[in-house]
């Protein structure tokens, strides 16, 4: 499923990035290779980071 669909980022694409380590949305973006656009996919993220930090498998 598209998260960003300005940068054509997926949640696969998020998820390795938090597995990765990043740790905020600026950190997603950095470990994909883009900034955000339009910003509606940051609370998308945040949303990732915090199921994350609750069930690391999960993202």
């Amino acid at each position: 499923m598209y998260i960003c669909s300005c940068r054509a980022l997926t949640d696969k694409d998020v998820g390795n990035a938090i597995r990765s380590g990043a740790d905020r949305p600026s950190a997603v973006y950095e470990s994909c290779g883009c900034k955000p656009d339009c910003g509606r996919c940051v609370n998308r993220i945040v949303n990732m980071l915090k199921e994350h930090k609750a069930d690391p498998v999960l993202a």
